[in-house]
């Protein structure tokens, strides 16, 4: 609530109050108090369309009780609300069929207690209320052929629809069958997170014959745990060429999340998680925010306020000869390390303008265009938390369009940042215009060969200028789909010697906040099915090594980690295995602004339940779990490092009681045998306070140590 409406509140209590106490003495006062503040409550409520009706029901009962007895006014309060309700859906939808209803129940219940007895009463009171309702669906409205074949009874239909997702989701799927994350895939997570056990008792869940099923393959001798190196890796040197290489510790990410897409809260903290996991995390298209750069500012201790306050009334208690205290402020955790990720709208870095508003004498206006405002980048790379930043091509689950933020989700403050109307929809472009061919720089416009080459061209030219201007690696972020341009951009690499540092291939399974079903469902290869044709691709032109394979989309546990590098990835990016650790039910509201847990949602209402200084604990640990399981996965398999997994050490059920290695079924095209000759640092000492035998060791809620 805003200053303005809590000292109206306050006021209109008080005054309230003092007009009761002069009417009628204390007990008037009290309820006045009460009804002052609720009318104010309720004019707040109304303007801003929220429990406008609570508000009255409540003011109804509580006035009418004191006048006329509690009982009639816990009635009054019980009829004031679907008299509101009804009030409501006439005004806002025109339609009369609820006041109808609710009249004919009144009349019904009138006219049988009149007459007859109070449960006649009531009973008539229902009969009226359906015989309205029932009239109306057979004979009126023709919107709906349920209700207008099954009065009455097609409600049932409606209301079961309304609730069947939590119905699904908690009562009738087994633990294995929901989509996209089974109830066993996020109780994992959500134990991950919280630091507990995650071991199994009496065996998988998983059905490890079902076609499809990929297995890893155990050495018969592993790496001993006793080994004091076996605790951590060597860091991944991604852009090793460049001014400023980013020194990777541990190849897990924080996928691309938006604040706009996401709350503030859950951005700081994920953006506090990694710092606290020893990981980084990507912007997201929505630009670079506050919220990335400084995490989670932990509220300040009440005992603190208490002494402050203390300290305070002494200064002006003494003529303000003690010492005056310091306002209190918040401990600021900080923020991760960050990859600036640029969407073809340039959120953040667009060229400003300032216009003369017209018809005005001396004021401006701010006006973005859509070029790349390079020395505000420039600026912004300047920071050491800043590593690398990635041009965003496609997004997985919607490759082809460019991101929607719904109208609901813009508030002023989102507005004003990223330089977009306030009310409206938000579409970001689908493609960019610097690497768009135009039929005039072609030979011969019907050539698409021709075109692809010129806009790869465009592409690694682009590139290049902001690894030179900033200094730091660059990447782009594709999903798989024809494969050609991927080779042709491969070939364009190799022969000019520029090109990304990294390229993050996002799977066709990926995630958003709001995606079209056609492109969710059905374009863009999967991940698993993508990595190992992009591998082959960079080894056809033997620029493998040059280039860092990041993959992203529905990576959960330490296994899918070890899988998609043995794959061909070299690194992970992980987007809502980070939310469920902060606490995502998996609503399936992302799209409406209504995310009851106040992950996706800008609704303030709904973000106070939300505390970053505990959420970014559990994503600390969620992302720690992870590496101590990719620790162990190596040992296992007999490997010193991630990227001496191979497709060799993986076996895949092709038909019932028949496995095929996976280097046969896609064998490398090199002759290499998945060999990998990457940049890595040296490796990090073994620091006690940090990890253990087994790795990072986890947090203690509540224990708060580093």
């Amino acid at each position: 609530m805003s200053w303005f409406w809590t000292v109206l509140t306050i006021a209109t209590a008080l005054l309230a109050g003092l007009a009761g106490y002069q009417l009628d003495g204390h007990p008037s006062a009290l309820v006045f108090t009460i009804v002052g503040g609720l009318v104010s409550l309720g004019m707040r409520d109304l303007i801003k369309q929220k429990h406008a009706i609570v508000c009255g029901t409540i003011l109804a009962g509580v006035v009418t009780g004191y006048f006329f007895g509690w009982g009639i006014g816990i009635c009054a309060a019980l009829l004031a609300m679907p008299l509101q309700l009804a009030l409501d859906d006439f005004i806002m939808r025109r339609d009369a069929k609820l006041p109808m209803a609710l009249s004919a129940a009144f009349a019904g219940w009138t006219a049988g207690w009149w007459f007859l007895s109070p449960v006649a009463g009531l009973i008539f009171a229902l009969l009226g209320f359906v015989s309205v309702i029932a009239i109306d669906d057979f004979f009126l409205q023709r919107k709906h052929a349920v209700l207008r074949n099954y009065p009455l009874i097609g409600w049932f239909r409606y209301g079961a629809e309304l609730i069947g997702d939590e119905l699904r989701q908690y009562w009738f799927m087994s633990d294995t069958e929901e989509t996209p994350y089974n109830r066993v895939q996020r109780r994992y997570i959500y134990r991950s997170a919280k630091g507990l056990n995650n071991n199994l008792g009496f065996g998988s869940d998983r059905k490890q014959r079902t076609v499809g099923e990929i297995h890893i393959l155990n050495s018969m001798f592993p790496i001993s745990e006793k080994k004091q190196d076996g605790n951590r890796i060597r860091p991944l040197v991604i852009g090793a060429t460049r001014r400023k290489p980013y020194v990777c510790p541990w190849p897990i990410a924080v996928s691309g999340m938006s604040w706009g897409a996401l709350s503030a809260e859950s951005v700081m903290a994920l953006s506090s998680g990694a710092k606290l996991a020893n990981i980084h995390m990507l912007t997201g298209e929505g630009g670079l925010t506050p919220y990335h750069t400084l995490g989670v500012v932990k509220d300040v201790p009440r005992s603190v306020w208490c002494k402050y306050y203390r300290q305070l009334w002494w200064h002006y208690l003494t003529f303000k000869r003690a010492p005056k205290p310091a306002v209190p402020q918040g401990e600021v955790v900080g923020g991760g390390r960050i990859i600036v990720q640029l969407g073809p709208a340039k959120f953040g870095f667009r060229r400003m303008f300032m216009d003369l508003i017209a018809g005005t004498d001396g004021q401006f206006r701010k006006r973005y265009s859509d070029e790349l405002d390079l020395a505000k980048l420039k600026k912004t790379f300047e920071s050491d938390q800043i590593v690398a930043g990635e041009i965003k091509l496609a997004q997985g689950a919607k490759p082809g369009q460019g991101g929607k933020l719904p109208k609901e989700k813009i508030t002023k403050e989102l507005a004003e940042w990223r330089g977009i109307p306030e009310g409206e929809d938000c579409f970001s472009p689908n493609a960019w215009d610097e690497f768009d061919v135009s039929d005039n720089e072609m030979k011969d416009p019907n050539d698409n060969v021709e075109r692809m080459l010129l806009q790869c061209m465009k592409l690694v030219k682009f590139l290049d200028m902001l690894q030179r201007e900033t200094g730091k690696p660059w990447g782009i972020k594709i999903v798989l789909g024809q494969e050609d341009q991927l080779r042709c951009l491969a070939k364009v690499m190799k022969e000019t010697g520029m090109g990304p540092d990294f390229i993050t291939v996002d799977g066709g399974e990926g995630g958003t906040g709001a995606a079209p079903v056609a492109l969710a469902d059905h374009v863009g290869l999967p991940l698993f099915h993508a990595l190992p044709e992009v591998d082959n691709i960079f080894r056809e032109q033997g620029i493998r090594d040059r280039v860092v394979i990041i993959g992203s989309g529905l990576i959960t546990t330490g296994a899918d980690v070890a899988i998609a590098i043995a794959l061909g990835a070299d690194m992970v990016n992980i987007g809502r295995g980070n939310l469920i650790a902060q606490g995502c039910i998996q609503a399936k509201k992302c799209h409406k602004n209504t995310c009851p847990v106040g992950i996706t949602t800008q609704d303030p209402r709904l973000r106070r339940g939300f505390d970053p200084a505990d959420k970014f604990m559990k994503n600390a640990n969620y992302n720690m779990v992870l590496q101590r399981e990719l620790l162990v996965i190596m040992k296992a398999c007999g490997v010193r490092t991630p990227w001496e997994l191979t497709r060799h050490h993986l076996k895949v059920v092709v038909s019932p009681m028949v496995e095929q290695y996976m280097d046969e079924i896609l064998p490398y095209v090199d002759g290499s045998g998945g060999r990998r000759n990457l940049v890595l640092g040296e490796m990090p000492e073994n620091d006690p306070e940090y990890l253990d035998r087994f790795g990072p060791k986890l947090i203690q809620l509540g224990l708060m140590k580093r």
